[in-house]
């Protein structure tokens, strides 16, 4: 299990009467109306209560992102290979990272992936426009620090229930924006999302009956989600990912319960993938409900386990410390983070570095010491932001801009305290995991130029 067909065959039979008995309980659920404050309220209150204590500890981390500051909820366990970005559900009106604890530190434990939740804003205070934003400012901070935090830039991206509509809709976003962090997500897992927000065939057949998502929640949530929209506003292909041009996703596992009204969702968007020519696998659990794995079943421990050995059969195809992440991290950790100290996991001891004008260095320790002399040297405040990087083979190109305050004598010139950025190109050479061979080229002349030092003779344009 799971077997050649979508639908999940093989399942003891008492793991399903469990289920079963399971489903007759929260058939009893209340349904308010989430459209009214005391509804909402109780929705809020409901979501909140997800019982089970995680095998790991989290942590919280704030960032700042274009829209203010959006917590983190944070499990690492040991020896990271991977990050996991994974979006918490809730209806866009509900919920929260912790919700999803036991399952994320269950997650992390079982692949060796930090699993990163994000505390997105909720409706209606937002709209759903504003947390697609939310998430995909959050993958954006991933791409330029997951090396850093955890040791490693290879994303996976997941989220159940609304957060997987989230989810995939920020991962379309940054493809649609030519975003370098698109690139880094290696797998998608996609949990009972809805990806037609204008309902497909089985959520449009939903009633009060069905369990756990009604029809009467869709309609309410997805009031407050896109208050004012009509079908055809939010079936854009920017709301509804099922309608989106699906062109070089990564690989997707698409999990579903046959009970779940948003079955279709999953039906459809694993075909569209298909076309799109992505690899997706669908898994339709019998006896499940809407956003069943997130709650303390038999058949919930099940999908767990497809879910973790599909990270892991996932990971097991992507290169681990390829040169460009090799590239980044150096450049994250050593060059912007000041870890000098870092520079052993990324060069060979016997390194030589060609900077040009500035001379060349030979051997790991010559390096370090250049790097602390330069740290509180002539310029402070130094970042280097990667622009374009391109890879053949062992060899990494890096177009960037540095950066920094002029606080100290350089090239002749003593402190102007002015601010400079400039233009450089670096060639790297990795073999074996690790840099061997650099040469780095800086515009010196332009740097200088807006430090005031030079000027350029008559005729010359800047």
């Amino acid at each position: 299990m799971p077997t050649n067909g979508p639908r999940v065959d093989g399942i003891d039979p008492a793991v399903l009467e469990a289920q079963r008995a399971f489903n007759a309980a929260i058939a009893q659920m209340p349904h308010p109306d989430v459209r009214t404050p005391d509804g909402l309220a109780e929705l809020r209150a409901a979501t909140a209560n997800n019982p089970g204590t995680p095998l790991l500890t989290p942590t919280d981390r704030h960032i700042t992102t274009s829209s203010g500051t959006i917590r983190l909820r944070v499990f690492v366990p040991e020896r990271p290979r991977a990050v996991l970005y994974r979006v918490h559900g809730g209806g866009w009106a509900a919920g929260a990272p912790e919700d999803d604890d036991v399952l994320n530190a269950l997650i992390a434990q079982g692949t060796g992936t930090v699993v990163v939740s994000p505390d997105y804003r909720l409706a209606p205070e937002v709209t759903a426009v504003d947390q697609i934003q939310d998430v995909v400012d959050g993958a954006r901070w991933l791409d330029r620090h997951a090396r850093a935090e955890f040791g490693t830039d290879t994303l996976l991206l997941g989220g159940i229930s609304a957060g997987a509509h989230l989810a995939v809709a920020a991962l379309l976003a940054l493809r649609d924006n030519d975003d370098p962090a698109f690139g880094k997500f290696a797998g998608v897992l996609l949990d009972s999302g809805p990806y037609d927000l204008g309902l497909s065939p089985s959520a449009a057949a939903a009633t009060e009956q069905t369990l756990v998502l009604t029809r009467s929640w869709l309609d309410g949530l997805l009031d407050l989600a896109l208050p004012g929209h009509t079908t055809a506003q939010r079936r854009i292909p920017a709301l509804s990912p099922v309608l989106a041009d699906l062109t070089g996703l990564p690989p997707t596992l698409l999990t579903v319960g046959e009970l779940d009204p948003l079955l279709d969702d999953s039906i459809l968007f694993a075909a569209r993938l298909r076309l799109a020519g992505a690899e997706a696998d669908l898994d339709v659990w019998p006896e499940g409900a809407h956003a069943f794995t997130n709650m303390a079943t038999p058949l919930s421990e099940l999908a767990a386990g497809r879910t973790t050995a599909w990270i892991n059969a996932v990971l097991a195809r992507v290169p681990q410390d390829d040169p460009a992440s090799v590239v980044h991290g150096f450049v994250e950790e050593v060059l912007n983070g000041g870890d000098i100290d870092a520079v052993d996991r990324f060069w060979h001891q016997d390194l030589r570095w060609h900077a040009g004008s500035l001379g060349e260095l030979h051997g790991v320790e010559d390096y370090r010491a250049a790097l602390r002399a330069a740290a509180g040297g002539a310029f402070t405040g130094m970042h280097l932001t990667v622009h374009d990087t391109l890879v053949d083979g062992g060899t990494v190109v890096l177009r960037f801009t540095n950066s920094g305050t002029h606080d100290g004598p350089f090239l002749g010139v003593e402190a102007t305290g002015k601010h400079a950025a400039w233009d450089g190109i670096g060639i790297y050479e990795v073999r074996d995991g690790k840099i061997a061979e650099a040469w780095f080229g800086e515009d010196v002349l332009g740097m200088l130029l807006q430090l005031g030092a030079v000027s350029l003779p008559g005729g010359f344009v800047e």
